[in-house]
């Protein structure tokens, strides 16, 4: 299993934390991946701040209204203070999980606003890496982080409404988008282009930028580019291989720009990603989420 997560404050409590002294502050934001132990969490009295999960891959299984629900990969859950939380995870089912939470004086009126709750909202990059992101930058605490985070959390909460509305109401051309995508995460490292993407929707170059973004909520070559530190940063998590390989297995072949455009999507270089990986990765911290 692993186990990464990053904290505001150093209280580390089972219970949570909360603060109403501000509108609205991130207690702590993690990720689990199970690849060998399963997991089961029963909190009957809940926490005292929010808890915000994704399940990006895989499944994981809740116990609501009296009766256990499995959840697969898409679903976002919300729990409220002093809500009970009763789930469990299951390594078969390879889940990947990401959570934060979060307090202040003002969540009622932001949960009102996104209109978040339990929904599904389907497989999401930059949303998996906005949560990656949270978590490094409170695990590293540089100059102004806690401006990044509640930045970057704002970001998850209007990109979960803004995915959820799309499903509720899709758009004419999602299915040759929805086409590219699936070729884009599969020919991810082949010379893609804006214009290759557009001929590949039968679209002209202008009215494909503009449909992309409404439907997939970026650019298309910011997409890609997410898409390829994504895969990259599988690579770096799962293998030993130098990262002068992995860049063009990711459709990088000058390793120095790949380091370049590595930093500038996650804010740190690959070297310092895959050290925060070995030494954050501390099992003493699942009691702590």
């Amino acid at each position: 299993m692993i186990n990464v997560s990053g904290h505001l404050r150093n209280e580390r409590r089972a219970t949570g934390f909360a603060d109403d002294s501000s509108p609205l502050s991130v207690n702590c934001c993690g990720m689990q991946v199970f690849k060998t132990k399963d997991y089961s969490q029963n909190r009957s009295a809940g926490r005292v701040d929010y808890q915000l999960i994704y399940i990006y891959k895989g499944a994981g299984h809740y116990y609501m209204n009296k009766e256990w629900h499995a959840l697969g990969a898409g679903n976002i859950l919300l729990f409220r203070p002093q809500e009970p939380q009763t789930y469990s995870y299951y390594a078969k089912e390879h889940p990947e999980i990401y959570w934060i939470h979060f307090t202040g004086s003002n969540c009622i009126n932001i949960i009102n606003k996104y209109q978040l709750h339990n929904c599904y909202i389907g497989e999401h990059i930059l949303l998996k890496t906005l949560f990656q992101e949270t978590i490094i930058e409170l695990q590293l605490k540089k100059a102004f982080f806690e401006d990044v985070v509640l930045s970057n959390f704002l970001q998850i909460l209007a990109i979960i409404a803004r995915s959820h509305q799309k499903i509720l109401s899709p758009l004419e051309n999602d299915f040759s988008i929805d086409r590219l995508v699936m070729q884009l995460h599969q020919r991810y490292k082949d010379n893609w282009s804006v214009e290759s993407m557009a001929k590949y929707c039968k679209l002209s170059v202008g009215y494909f930028s503009h449909i992309f973004k409404k439907r997939m909520g970026v650019a298309p070559m910011r997409y890609l580019t997410e898409l390829r530190v994504e895969k990259a940063k599988d690579l770096i998590a799962t293998n030993t291989m130098y990262l002068s390989d992995i860049a063009p297995m990711v459709g990088f072949p000058d390793p120095l720009y790949f380091s370049r455009v590595f930093k500038k999507t996650t804010g740190i270089p690959p070297t310092e990603f895959q050290q925060s990986l070995l030494t954050s990765n501390t099992p003493e911290w699942w009691s702590e989420k």
